[in-house]
């Protein structure tokens, strides 16, 4: 009984304690809107939302995601109203999930908000981590560039969702992606580092010494690996996340 209770205590405190490399930076702070409606008539099915004074604080923001078919999905964006862009994102969107709320904030620096979703793919055991990440990055004319790929969060609910962290403080906020990978009959997860940079997402490992390795235990695990030197490390590096996809 002993033993037992000194093992529950190690195991909440590592809980509660725990923390990755990258949870020494601030995070980004969101605001979140979650009032989704849904739109399932004449063979559409969705979601729709307005943010009232998304744009210059005056101007509202209404994004609506369709079904295309297997796969496949649009987003349309509108100002105040009027549709200003309407693009492909290769996901299906499944109309008998609860959608996850916008997330809105200046991501990248610019003095703009950006907005961020997360959807899940609804799978199950350790695919239940796989996640759809959508961001819509604003320019000056008030259009956007969608940036999206296949994530894999920290947990199994929406609530699990990695913030971007500031690694240097300059406002332009480290995105954090996550995957996992095999090396030596060992599975590790691999977090690579992006920024929003010359409309797209460019790599920033090497100005931080990234990606970190972290093996995947039956427990909870937080430290890089000293299996894999931070060297060999750089060969799992991606210039790109798994599934990109860019659209204007």
């Amino acid at each position: 009984m002993r033993t037992f209770l000194i093992l529950l205590l190690m195991t909440i405190g590592l809980h509660s304690f725990g923390q990755y490399p990258f949870e020494r930076y601030p995070a980004i702070k969101y605001k979140e809107y979650a009032n989704w409606k849904k739109i399932d008539k004449s063979g559409r099915r969705g979601f729709t939302m307005t943010i009232p004074k998304f744009f210059n604080k005056k101007y509202s923001l209404t994004i609506q995601i369709t079904s295309g078919g297997w796969d496949s999905s649009y987003i349309s964006l509108f100002r105040n109203g009027k549709q200003i862009q309407h693009v492909f994102e290769p996901m299906e969107i499944n109309k008998y999930v609860d959608f996850p709320p916008v997330r809105v904030a200046d991501i990248n620096g610019d003095n703009m908000p950006d907005c961020k979703l997360q959807i899940s793919y609804m799978g199950n055991g350790i695919a239940a981590l796989n996640t759809r990440i959508i961001y819509l990055f604003q320019h000056s004319n008030h259009t956007f560039t969608k940036i999206s790929y296949l994530d894999m969060i920290d947990g199994p609910y929406e609530s699990d969702a990695r913030p971007e962290r500031d690694f240097n403080g300059d406002g332009n906020y480290e995105i954090i992606t996550r995957s996992l990978t095999e090396y030596n009959e060992h599975s590790y997860w691999v977090y690579n580092l992006y920024n929003f940079k010359h409309n797209t997402l460019v790599s920033v490992n090497n100005k931080y010494n990234y990606p970190i390795m972290i093996q995947f235990l039956n427990r909870e695990n937080f430290e890089v690996t000293r299996k894999i030197s931070r060297q060999r490390m750089k060969d799992f590096a991606e210039k790109r996340p798994e599934e990109f996809s860019q659209a204007f």
